[in-house]
């Protein structure tokens, strides 16, 4: 589903990515974990052509970029494989929740009016906000506004959806509705990449962890690993404090027990 191959990504003599590798499977959902500055947003707007690699193959779902020398085209064909959740909702203030995601299909998807909409009113009400179509987002709250965020990114049919830390903005009360709305894209099976500090949901919902630091992955594997097991010392001192806490309780068990898928 992804491939990536020695991706490299550096802002003017300061490296970001330094040879990444990285391969993801259909259906696999995949929490990255890291510090501030470990190249994790940048690593999903590099996926997404949102910040330009000075080096590397991208692959998504057949659709193939090599750095430096992207085209247009291909860049556009790469574009239309994902969708991205942001971290600030990133929705337009002077459109309403429905417009916001009838918006994006009419002008990438060259969808009629008629068309985008209905379709902006079928994903609102899947994320629960049917009776916000006519709302702006001013008058939603942040939780709200991030569904509306996802809502976007699932109207445009993307075969993965990146996510870049979609509830550090949120108030602590409005987290749980945006990662419960997750967990049910996650059941569903749909292929993530997911920037996230929210241990307990890497831990219970991903397929697959990845610690990143100073622009390489350090360590990967199955929740379990990395959270009781790490291999490395980098990534014990990071899960060092949630790992205490799973030595102390025997209640939390990952929901995605079962094997990541291949292919």
């Amino acid at each position: 589903m992804i491939e990536l191959r020695n991706l490299h990504k550096a802002y003017g003599q300061q490296p970001i990515l330094s040879g990444l590798d990285l391969s993801v499977s259909e259906g696999e959902v995949v929490a990255i974990i890291g510090p501030s500055g470990s190249g994790k947003s940048t690593l999903l707007r590099c996926l997404n052509l949102l910040e330009m690699p000075q080096q590397g193959t991208l692959a998504i779902d057949g659709a193939h970029v090599t750095a430096p020398h992207i085209s247009e085209a291909d860049a556009l064909a790469l574009r239309r494989k994902s969708a991205m959740v942001f971290q600030h909702y990133n929705l337009f203030r002077h459109y309403s929740a429905l417009r916001n995601i009838s918006e994006p299909l009419r002008l990438t998807r060259g969808l009629s009016n008629a068309d985008a909409t209905a379709k902006a009113r079928q994903h609102l009400a899947a994320v629960g906000l049917a009776d916000k179509a006519d709302a702006y987002p001013v008058a939603l709250s942040g939780g709200q506004q991030q569904r509306v965020g996802i809502a976007r990114a699932l109207a445009l049919d993307p075969r993965v959806i990146l996510f870049d830390e979609p509830t550090s903005a949120l108030d602590p009360e409005r987290v749980d509705e945006v990662l419960g709305l997750m967990r049910t894209l996650a059941e569903q099976r749909m292929t993530m990449l997911v920037v996230t500090h929210e241990m307990e949901f890497a831990f219970e919902v991903a397929d697959r962890v990845i610690f990143m630091d100073q622009g390489q992955i350090i360590e990967q594997g199955p929740p379990d690993q990395i959270f009781r097991r790490p291999q490395h010392e980098r990534t014990r001192k990071f899960v060092e404090k949630y790992a205490r806490y799973l030595a102390r309780t025997t209640e939390v068990t990952p929901l995605r027990a079962s094997p990541a898928p291949t292919g």
